[in-house]
């Protein structure tokens, strides 16, 4: 409406990067006030109008509303959001306006889109997300004690999952964890190595929320199939959570309106040793130690048609492994994991990793002879029994002839 003229924006960095904060600094001129409830709006996208973020925020970090603004006032407007790290496309535009309740202001001149000014375009350097991870399971030659220890020769053979990394972008994080997993004909044995300078958890009943505290986590989906699957909690204090769930974030009330969400119990067994003193937050705690052992009838869960148990050689699942992390104060958590979901759900199915099932030694069978091959050499054996079939025939016709 000619209130208020937009001079242009600065972008930093740029070319912008999926994962990272992108510094945005808006420049507008006031040509006269602005009042009756006017806003400042702005949109990211990406093209053909796909990845829209909104990233409204009041101007300069709220400090100065639209309606303060006077005449002749030259407006320098600072903020900050993050790219997503599942952003796929090689640009981004910025749009900028102002809005009241159902309407936008009229734009009179410039780039413009829907009653958005067009403010700039930012190509991304987008890059390729990382592999699932994939691990190969030991079979142990002995059933294992479960007491938190991991001090048995299996688990010191075994080899590491490496580094947990942050969720969001798949890169390192800190606290430290990595995970560890064997397997015999009755259970599936995931370890847990937490470093952890302030270890706590009071929450005492099964199926309690724990993913609201420290924990460490298990989702297995062991067909691949994408829908039923299980997800197990372990907490510092040894409080398990485990449910089951049909398909992606629904639980056992789905499957029958009787039953209540988390009402499915698995028989794993868990045991926790803490190196540190638990729910002490006033000294210096070094880490702890997560032992499970799941039998294999439960990996399943409430599907009477999943996957054959135990596994034989070669065979694979799907399966993911988090933590959650927190210090003095619960609501500022850290979320770690195995093969990072990429996005804010753990629940992210196909970025579960692999689990390939293998021997003691960590081999798979040498594989047997192709029937194809078994088929060419009989076909070969068959092919000389008809020649000399042949041969006799023609002779006697030419006995025949003479």
């Amino acid at each position: 409406d000619g209130k208020v003229e937009y001079l242009g924006v600065d972008v930093s960095p740029n070319p912008a990067e999926p994962g990272k904060d992108v510094h945005l600094t808006h420049y507008w001129k006031v040509k006269s006030p602005v009042t009756d409830g006017w806003r400042l709006f702005t949109h990211i996208g990406g093209p053909n109008k796909q990845g829209f973020i909104n990233v409204d925020h009041g101007p300069v970090s709220g400090k100065y509303p639209v309606h303060r603004w006077k005449a002749g006032d030259i407006i320098r407007d600072q903020h900050s959001f993050r790219l997503p790290p599942s952003w796929a496309f090689n640009s981004f535009s910025v749009y900028v306006g102002l809005w009241r309740g159902h309407e936008r202001m009229t734009i009179k001149s410039g780039p413009s889109d829907d009653g958005r000014v067009t403010a700039a375009t930012v190509p991304v350097q987008v890059k390729a997300p990382p592999a699932v991870q994939k691990y190969l399971v030991r079979k142990t030659p002995k059933p294992l004690k479960i007491d938190g220890k991991l001090d048995e020769a299996a688990w010191k053979a075994a080899p590491s999952t490496g580094l947990f990394v942050n969720t969001m972008n798949g890169e390192g994080q800190k606290p430290d964890t990595q995970a560890k997993l064997l397997w015999d004909s009755q259970n599936l044995y995931i370890a847990f190595e937490n470093v952890d300078s302030d270890i706590w958890g009071d929450l005492t009943a099964r199926d309690s929320k724990l993913w609201t505290q420290e924990m460490v986590e298990v989702m297995v989906d062991a067909n691949g199939d994408g829908k039923g699957y299980i997800e197990l909690q372990v907490a510092p204090n040894g409080t398990i959570f485990d449910t089951y769930l049909p398909t992606y974030r629904k639980y056992e009330d789905s499957l029958d309106p009787k039953r209540k969400p988390y009402d499915w119990n698995s028989k794993m067994k868990a045991a926790v040793k803490v190196d540190g003193t638990l729910n002490k937050h006033d000294d210096q705690d070094k880490g702890w130690t997560v032992e499970i052992a799941l039998p294999m009838a439960d990996v399943n869960g409430l599907d009477k048609d999943g996957i054959k148990v135990p596994p034989a050689l070669g065979d694979k699942w799907r399966a993911n492994f988090f933590r959650m992390d927190s210090g003095k104060d619960p609501k500022v958590q850290t979320a770690i994991g195995w093969s990072a979901p990429l996005v804010g759900d753990f629940h992210k199915l196909d970025r579960f990793g692999e689990l390939v099932f293998v021997d003691e030694k960590g081999d798979l069978p040498a594989a047997k002879e192709a029937p194809a091959e078994t088929a060419k050499k009989t076909d070969t054996k068959a092919d000389k029994t008809d020649k000399k079939k042949a041969e006799k025939s023609d002779k006697k016709a030419e006995k025949k002839a003479e």
